[in-house]
């Protein structure tokens, strides 16, 4: 096994060769001292290469900057500056400031490679031009003057945007003045809510060449493909239609959160051809590309892009062993056959089948009441079911294992399974539940618990369960009917004085319950489902009761475990 998790490693790496692979000031050292950096870094995509400043700190990223091209520049702000459809200023700042760092001649390279618009957007707010061919005298603070002398800039702005406005204009000024005089008009002219609608928009169809699309048109990617047969192969990779040259970096995080023996990690592994390891790449950065855009984060904010990215594996592993049944030796088959796309929404599609389920569940199990919001469930039935009708469903970890808690992505079959299981056991128990009751099943409204101190939203099968039992004990029927707060106070003395082990209590609510379940015989098939949380639910609720035997007064707001009728004498 190291042998082949060795070969895994050397293997995946050469798949990914293309990439920049720098994470670190260490790691940009070394690949600068490399005689073909340079080269590298000009046919970069501006993704990896932005990415690689990110990682190791626009600061400390001095020397790429410097090798950047024009396209990459701007790619830069396309990535970084914007915030949904709106222009952020600081991020501009930041890259603005760090090439007035590298020098007069880069600054303005940098600001003839930024949307004019926007530089305009941000000189707008922080100077003020004045035209000096009038009649007018000349105002009476500093100017920054134009070469013809024909404009006065005046630096309006305050702390750092008046200082990067003004270093900004004399740089710009000094290296290329036609920029700087086109800026003016567009100062002096333009108006702000256009100029940012236009930026936008030219931001919006750059990025959409490489994969970041408007929202809505991102969620296509969940298109769901049915799994009641055996999925089928859509085909296999193809040559991309559009020559844009698409990121490779995002699939080298991908890769580097992978782990030896998954199916992905397992498929990439196998792949020996260049052309088809490339085509790949670009699938797996398109299909990042888009699931960024669903989740509305800004590339450049690493801690985000991560968790995005592990999204996407987990899915493409789901599609993966869904496709080769669970045989992992058939994953490089299936990849080589399937495009990204299709392997993905493979993989999600059975993650809708389970938010189907779940949906049917609360129906058929009768689990939430009319009108209420949240369910009778209670943890970890309820987080299990929350977490399974998301948009995008996740699993919750407590419904495996008890000494675990958190939501995280399904990662194989295993846990589709797991919560298929758990679907189908709530949904009994929502069943079974109502089988115990004596009678109809009660109608609990808004309306009709006016007068009682649970609101609808906060019932729970366990207090209708402690509730019946109660009713059980005064010798009415086993239902959800609300009491009257003397008659608990009775039912409680009558358990036992002040001061008796809560146990006691408890085994009389369970007695009361379980002659129920006893009384229905065979028409309750599986009792199992309910018995452990029956015995939970009774103890629980002696814990709460115990304490007020022998109280004059109970305040029934304060009670959860019991249904109170509060129109009843007190």
């Amino acid at each position: 096994m190291k042998v082949e998790n060795s070969r895994s490693k050397q293997t995946l790496s050469d798949f990914l060769s293309g990439s920049l692979r720098i994470g670190s000031r260490t790691d940009l050292d070394a690949f600068l001292a490399d005689p073909g950096s340079a080269e590298k870094v000009r046919n970069a995509p501006y993704q990896d290469l932005f990415l690689a400043i990110k990682a190791v700190g626009l600061a400390d990223s001095q020397e790429l900057l410097l090798l950047a091209s024009s396209e990459q520049r701007r790619g830069f702000i396309d990535l970084d500056c914007w915030r949904k459809d709106s222009f952020h200023v600081a991020s501009f700042m930041e890259w603005m400031a760090a090439y007035l760092q590298c020098g007069p001649e880069e600054a303005a390279a940098a600001a003839r490679a930024v949307d004019p618009n926007l530089l305009a957007l941000f000189l707008r707010n922080n100077i003020r031009i004045h035209f000096l061919e009038t009649d007018e005298p000349i105002p009476g603070f500093p100017l920054i003057l134009t070469p013809d002398q024909r404009f006065g800039i005046e630096v309006t702005g305050e702390a750092e945007g008046g200082t990067m406005a003004r270093l900004l204009m004399d740089a710009i000024f000094r290296m290329d003045a036609s920029l700087g005089y086109d800026l003016i008009d567009r100062v002096r002219w333009d108006n702000q809510v256009s100029m940012e609608e236009d930026a936008y928009q030219n931001k919006r169809l750059r990025l959409e060449e490489i994969g970041f699309v408007d929202y809505y048109e991102a969620l296509s990617i969940y298109g769901e493909a049915g799994t009641s047969a055996a999925p089928q192969l859509q085909g296999p990779l193809q040559e991309e239609d559009d020559a844009h040259r698409v990121s490779s970096t995002l699939p080298a995080l991908l890769v580097a959160s992978l782990a030896p023996g998954e199916h992905l990690w397992r498929a990439l592994g196998a792949i020996q051809d260049t052309r088809q390891a490339e085509l790949i790449s670009q699938q797996l950065a398109a299909l990042a590309n888009r699931i960024l855009s669903i989740h509305s984060v800004t590339t450049g904010d690493l801690e985000k892009v991560k968790p995005a990215l592990e999204e996407m594996r987990d899915t493409l592993n789901l599609g993966l062993e869904r496709l080769t049944q669970g045989r992992a030796s058939l994953a490089a088959s299936a990849l080589k056959q399937q495009d990204m796309l299709g392997l993905f929404r493979t993989g999600f599609s059975l993650l809708a089948d389970l938010r189907a389920h779940a949906d049917r569940v609360i129906h058929r199990g009768r689990l939430r009441l009319q009108g209420a919001q949240r369910t009778l469930l209670e943890s970890p039935q309820a987080e299990l079911l929350d977490g399974l009708r998301r948009h995008r469903p996740l699993f919750f970890e407590e419904a495996r294992d008890s000494r675990r808690a958190g939501y995280r992505n399904f990662r194989g079959l295993a846990d589709v399974e797991s919560a298929r299981r758990s679907l189908n056991e709530i949904e009994a128990l929502g069943q079974f539940f109502w089988s115990l009751m004596d009678g109809p099943c009660p109608t609990l409204t808004p309306e009709g618990l006016r007068l009682v101190n649970q609101d609808l939203n906060d019932l729970r099968f366990g207090t209708l369960l402690v509730t019946a039992a109660v009713n059980q004990i005064l010798g009415k029927p086993f239902r959800p009917d609300p009491i009257g707060v003397r008659q608990l106070q009775g039912m409680l003395k009558n358990l036992g004085p002040p001061g008796t082990d809560p146990g006691r209590l408890a085994d009389g609510l369970m007695a009361a319950a379980q002659a129920r379940l006893d009384s229905l015989g065979s028409e309750m098939d599986s009792p199992e489902v309910l018995n452990p949380l029956v015995e939970s639910w009774c103890r629980e609720g002696a814990e709460e009761l115990a304490p007020l035997r022998g109280e004059s007064e109970i305040i029934p707001q304060w009670v959860t475990t019991v249904l109170l009728d509060l129109s009843r004498e007190m």
